[in-house]
């Protein structure tokens, strides 16, 4: 089902949750106000109107594609690195910081002087970094959207651009697959998916079909596959 966006490529199919389309897809939290990763993957796809046997029909799905958009993130103004290093000075902290290195300086305290301005680089180093880093994944994430992916369109498994899925799309998994969309899983055999991406953590996660509790943090989210992150082994839909 396609509350987010994912990308499979094998056989079983994911709902996909669409993430990045402009009103936000029903399927996150169907009326109810619970949250996809919470509810039963039957509940889901009823809320989402599908069958995952047969998928939405090509009417349908263009449909859906009018009202939501299409599978892509946001776009924001691109800031160059000088924008970006001159942000991290862009703190009343980092101001406190200056203006006490001025001051140790008039007074004559030159290693004060030098260990806050010190201070003061490590920081902005390290702001800078990490905002870099996230433009590049966001960039990467962007780009994942023009791979394919197997979806179930009127009972044919069909392949379309990852950036026509649609909320209610019953996505086909397996390994190897780039997760172009957030999908709550309907189906898993032996289901894992690297989200080092997210968490941080290098083991593979084993996905399973079965809620979890409604304040699961990410990483807890057993039943869930998310934009960005890749499968390592197994089969499944969502």
């Amino acid at each position: 089902m396609a509350p987010l966006t994912t990308l499979p490529r094998s056989r079983p199919a994911d709902p996909v949750i669409d993430d990045a389309a402009p009103p936000q897809p029903p399927a996150t939290s169907a009326g109810d106000g619970v949250p996809a990763h919470a509810r039963s993957a039957e509940a889901v796809l009823d809320s989402l109107e599908v069958s995952p046997g047969d998928g939405l029909t090509r009417s349908e799905a263009a449909r859906r594609r009018a009202r939501y958009g299409p599978n892509l993130l946001r776009r924001t103004r691109r800031r160059g690195a000088l924008r970006i290093l001159a942000d991290q000075f862009r703190s009343i902290i980092v101001w406190l910081l200056a203006g006490a290195a001025v001051l140790s300086f008039l007074f004559g305290e030159l290693n004060e002087t030098l260990a806050i301005v010190a201070v003061i680089a490590i920081n902005a180093a390290i702001g800078f970094t990490t905002e870099w880093r996230a433009r590049r994944s966001m960039e990467a994430l962007s780009r994942i959207a023009q791979v394919a992916a197997k979806v179930r369109r009127g009972g044919q498994i069909v392949e379309i651009p990852a950036q026509e899925l649609v909320p209610g799309d019953i996505v086909l998994l397996d390994g190897g697959d780039v997760i172009t969309a957030d999908l709550r899983i309907t189906e898993a055999a032996n289901l894992q998916a690297d989200e080092s991406i997210l968490t941080g953590e290098s083991v593979p996660v084993s996905k399973t079909t079965a809620p979890v509790d409604e304040a699961a943090l990410l990483a807890e989210r057993r039943d869930m596959l998310f934009k960005g992150t890749a499968l390592t082994r197994g089969t499944g839909e969502a």
